[in-house]
């Protein structure tokens, strides 16, 4: 059975990274039959996404793309781009033309972006679906398959259903959700665990100069399968942690608190409140295989 892809002819990647990449090149392999156009400062990304059959054309210039040939653009730039890019493509976009993102960040930033474009549509889009690796040479082919994509509407149009055909024709499992609650689901279960990955790593480097002992010579595969993340994008995530402040300040709190509890149950050596902790958590962890 053939694809539709929401009926799209011409879709506009700025950002080519991981997940502008690998959207280009799943949307390749997928079967999409349309053009996919690819925009980047970095002609070098342009180059690899060309090369690797990810894109039709790169550019690294507005004025040169061909917007009349393009319905949808995907913003895939780090969040705290979205804002001025929306302000610089608005004048060149055609009648129709919709614009998504792939950002982890929604909320306030969708209603500044929705008011910077009208009467142009645009609709948030978060896939639940990444790795710590960068660029548009580290793309993975089928990276959204059967992944979450979340998408953040208030009420369901032709719009949106042409966008989440695209998404589960690329097998993505699509779920709407309200845009602020999107921001502090994934504070808790994305945003804080970078932070601890990030902070738990810093702690071991205070704790080498503490002790003139290099720490990291001896981390086995816990450590390293748990601070894997770390080795993310560090000016992706500080966009992120801004841009998203409030709730993962209160997600930092609530892990704080989860700290406090843990350190005292240990210094006061209360063995049945610290091995009720640590059933708790290992049974809600073991719920997610």
């Amino acid at each position: 059975m053939d694809k539709n892809f929401g009926g799209f002819k011409g879709i506009l990647i700025i950002g080519l990274g991981l997940i502008g990449g690998s959207l280009a090149l799943s949307l390749k392999k997928e079967g999409f039959k349309g053009k996919i156009y690819g925009f980047d400062l970095n002609k070098e990304r342009i180059k690899t996404a060309e090369k690797i059959g990810a894109i039709d054309e790169g550019f690294s210039s507005f004025e040169e793309i061909p917007w009349e040939k393009i319905d949808l653009i995907v913003l895939a730039t780090p969040v705290k781009t979205f804002l001025n890019i929306a302000k610089e493509i608005k004048p060149y976009l055609k009648e129709k033309t919709i614009i998504t993102d792939v950002g982890s960040v929604k909320g306030e930033l969708v209603k500044k972006l929705q008011d910077i474009l009208k009467p142009f549509k645009f609709i948030g889009a978060h896939p639940i679906a990444g790795t710590e690796k960068e660029g548009v040479e580290n793309a993975v082919v089928g990276l959204f398959k059967n992944k979450k994509l979340i998408l953040t509407i208030e009420n369901e149009d032709e719009d949106t259903k042409r966008l989440e055909e695209l998404w589960t024709d690329l097998g993505s499992k699509v779920e709407v959700m309200d845009p602020e609650l999107h921001d502090f689901v994934f504070a808790s279960v994305s945003h804080l665990p970078h932070a601890v990955a990030f902070a738990l790593v810093d702690s071991i480097i205070s704790l080498s100069k503490e002790t003139g002992l290099d720490l990291f010579l001896y981390p086995g595969a816990g450590f390293k399968d748990f601070t894997r993340i770390a080795a993310s994008s560090p000016g992706v995530w500080k966009d992120i942690f801004l841009q998203n402040k409030k709730d993962v300040l209160h997600t930092i709190d609530e892990f704080i608190n989860s700290m406090e509890k843990l350190k005292k149950y240990i210094e006061k050596e209360d063995e049945e409140s610290l091995l009720k902790i640590l059933e708790e958590s290992r049974e809600k962890r073991l719920s997610l295989e």
